[in-house]
């Protein structure tokens, strides 16, 4: 509640849930929604957390003037609660379209509609009816052609889930067996719960309707827990010939069989006569056609890899399954949409990328920083034309995002065994000359060929400038450094030599953009997760993914590092991530490897962070930076996903002050200074320069801020305590000797 969400953005979240817009002043049911000018009314679906408990229905109201939400049913409640989105099947081994529903979540309708028309006697026989057989015999040899099967409910669950579609007497055998060995192994309930998400329903797109979810998001668009009598009675009659009776091709057979359902219904008692007569009076009505596409199929293949290293995927087929993710798929379209316009931008600018014999290709994934948990994940291009994935399985050079944790190591002294920096140390931007281990000069350069002289940290780090950055990793100790980028999982054995400082190094994707998730948790590293618990139906736990955190860097100079990226974003090599619409506080990193083979650009909010890359599998040049290139998809990316983030700042820890800095001397601002050469800079307390400014006078400007015990300061976590600053004196406050 507070937080304003765009209404196109709401709306779409309910409409890809299938929840059902209504243009009526009555009673909302659940499912539906409507937008009475700046209002929007809801009546939630309920639905099954991870650990199985129940979230009922509610109803709702949003304000998007003001942001407020009000719970008819539970004022006390400020949070709306909408069910987790179907991403789609566990075993993509076949073109089938399969959603998972316990029978609770199935209306009695549709179960009874079912059992009226294949197996009306299901609760009284053991898994083979001798009775129905009978009956079929007789009705089949007076019609003088098949017009009745004999199998059960049970049988026909046996065959779809163990054997072979082949008309043989030894299959016929096998069946009844297995049939026997399920009721004797599950309840009848279990059985038919078991059969209504498996049993064959006809084909849409090329792509295999199996359970009666996914048929009623096919036909009706709708989730079946809110299929109509009649909408039930059509999916009952479809099951035994889909093709012949599907509702779109043959809407006369397929009303000719949903009227004998209904008869069949009423015969059996679960409806009466007047509501058969009702029912078969409606013409029948379905939907344009669903497509089942695989939503984010770069992040389900890695998530089954990932389940597969914990648990024996195949054997919970049979009982059903669901991973619960944190991916968002609002954000995913987000992504998958940056990528496409993004690429697209970029090679009408830049025709020459599309003349080499590959694709340009791309990574893009967002993580929560605090939970690590994935929020979206765009492993390439086109997943139909190559499944490799960027983002999980790609190990590229890092480049210049690689320096951040250079000078967060020289920032905080935790991290190194030299001296602190400050965000205005004076770095030497002059060219070095150093002897390699073989014996070889390495001479590196700044990406301009220019030497620019002393700079502060601030500076150099905003401009991306390569020569400080290896200054800073020799004084704060290789070995430091190199400690520091294994600490937030970039690289296990980072080499502890000078060219570390330029992102000499490889990692991933995935690895790079979580370190990066630790600066935007003050410091706090969590290891990515793709997945929260996969549980049977009712909620049993098979497997689980818990937060593996730990404290890399201290608080305040996480915090002088983020302030110092977010004007990479503002006034530096990462401009480019504003071109898109995003405006909320960011910090990043733009990153472009020798002779532009990889281009990167990192970058987050208080509570999101994102990562892209670009490149070609084959390593060619792509002849576009980091800032030029991959800043650009982030900022299409971010622009997008605003609309999913609430509107936080990066709120500075305690031990952080603010002080006037004359940049001519570098000391402490007095009021004889010249305001045109006043800056403001922030200091971890106890590192801040203590002398008024030499130059133009010793009369200090009262300018210090400071966060102190009784002022509100950032807290993203309350559950966990904070890291000692230790205070610094004097002689330490410049970096250097």
């Amino acid at each position: 509640s507070g937080w304003k969400f765009p209404p196109q953005t709401l709306t779409k979240e309910l409409k890809r849930r299938l929840y059902r817009r209504r243009n009526t002043t009555a009673s909302l049911q659940e499912g539906e929604f409507r937008i009475v000018g700046d209002r929007l009314d809801v009546v939630s679906r309920s639905f099954h957390t991870p650990l199985g408990e129940i979230v009922p229905s509610q109803e709702y109201s949003y304000d998007f003037l003001s942001g407020e939400l009000l719970n008819h049913d539970n004022p006390r409640v400020t949070t709306l609660w909408l069910e987790p989105e179907p991403l789609g099947p566990l075993f993509p081994s076949e073109r089938r379209a399969e959603y998972t529903r316990i029978l609770e979540e199935i209306p009695l309708h549709v179960q009874q509609a079912i059992i009226a028309i294949e197996d009306e006697r299901f609760y009284a026989h053991y898994g083979i009816d001798f009775v129905g057989i009978g009956r079929a015999l007789v009705q089949n040899i007076l019609a003088r052609r098949i017009v009745q099967g004999g199998s059960t409910l049970t049988q026909q669950l046996a065959k779809n889930l163990f054997l072979s579609p082949e008309r043989t007497i030894k299959r016929k055998i096998l069946e009844l067996l297995a049939a026997l060995s399920l009721e004797r192994r599950f309840e009848k309930n279990k059985i038919l719960e078991l059969y209504l998400n498996e049993v064959y329903l006809g084909q849409e797109g090329g792509v295999a309707l199996h359970g009666v979810e996914s048929a009623a998001r096919a036909f009706f668009h709708k989730n079946i827990k809110d299929v109509t009598l009649e909408e039930g009675a059509l999916l009952a009659g479809i099951i035994q010939a889909p093709s012949y009776y599907n509702p779109r091709k043959h809407p006369s057979r397929a009303k000719q069989k949903r009227d004998l359902v209904l008869r069949k219904m009423e015969e059996a008692g679960y409806i009466t006569q007047q509501e058969a007569s009702r029912t078969q009076s409606l013409p029948i009505t379905v939907e344009k056609g669903f497509i089942h596409a695989e939503k984010a199929p770069f992040f389900a293949q890695a998530l089954r890899g990932e389940l597969s290293k914990v648990i024996h995927l195949e054997a919970t087929r049979l009982t059903g399954a669901h991973v619960y993710t944190g991916l968002s798929l609002g954000l995913q379209q987000c992504a998958e949409q940056a990528v496409e316009d993004g690429l697209g931008e970029l090679e009408k600018l830049h025709p020459r990328l599309t003349k080499k014999k590959e694709p340009l290709e791309v990574g893009l994934v967002a993580i929560s920083p605090y939970s690590g948990l994935v929020r979206a994940w765009v492993g390439g291009r086109n997943f139909k034309v190559n499944q490799f994935d960027h983002v999980m399985l790609a190990q590229r050079q890092i480049g210049s995002t690689a320096k951040p944790f250079v000078y967060l190591t020289a920032l905080d002294d935790t991290l190194n065994s030299y001296k602190v920096a400050t965000a205005r140390s004076i770095l030497a931007d002059e060219p070095i000359s150093l002897e390699q281990p073989d014996g070889t000069i390495w001479e590196p350069e700044n990406y301009d060929k220019k030497f620019r002289g002393d700079v502060t940290l601030r500076y150099a780090l905003e401009h991306s400038i390569n020569l400080p950055a290896i200054f800073v990793a020799r004084r704060a100790g290789l070995p430091s450094v190199s400690k520091t980028f294994e600490a937030f999982g970039i690289h296990q054995h980072a080499p502890a030599v000078p060219s570390l400082a330029l992102g000499s190094i490889e990692s991933s994707l995935l690895q790079l953009t979580a370190a990066y998730g630790g600066l935007a948790n003050n410091g706090l590293y969590t290891h990515p997760r793709l997945f929260r618990e996969m549980t049977d139906l009712e909620g049993t736990r098979y497997a689980t993914s818990i937060v593996r955190e730990r404290q890399v860097s201290q608080e305040a100079p996480t915090y002088v590092l983020t302030n110092i990226l977010q004007g990479v974003i503002e006034r530096g090599t990462g401009r480019a991530a504003r071109a898109y619409g995003f405006s909320g506080e960011a910090a990043g990193k733009t990153g472009t490897t020798n002779e532009t083979r990889d281009a990167w650009f990192i970058g987050y909010t208080p509570t999101l962070v994102a990562g892209v890359w670009l490149g070609y599998d084959s390593n060619a040049k792509v002849g576009l930076t980091g800032g030029a290139s991959a800043a650009h998809l982030w900022g299409r990316f971010m622009g997008c996903a605003e609309a999913y983030l609430p509107p936080l700042q990066f709120l500075p820890p305690k031990d952080i002050i603010v002080e006037s800095i004359d940049t001519e001397s570098g000391e402490l601002a007095t009021s004889d200074c010249p305001q045109d050469q006043v800056i403001q800079e922030i200091f971890v307390r106890g590192t801040e320069p203590l002398s008024p400014c030499s130059k133009h006078g010793s009369r200090r400007f009262d300018s210090q801020w400071a966060i102190d015990e009784d002022t509100p300061y950032a807290e993203p976590n309350p559950t966990r305590s904070r890291s000692r600053i230790k205070r610094k004196g004097f002689w330490e406050y410049l970096f250097g000797k």
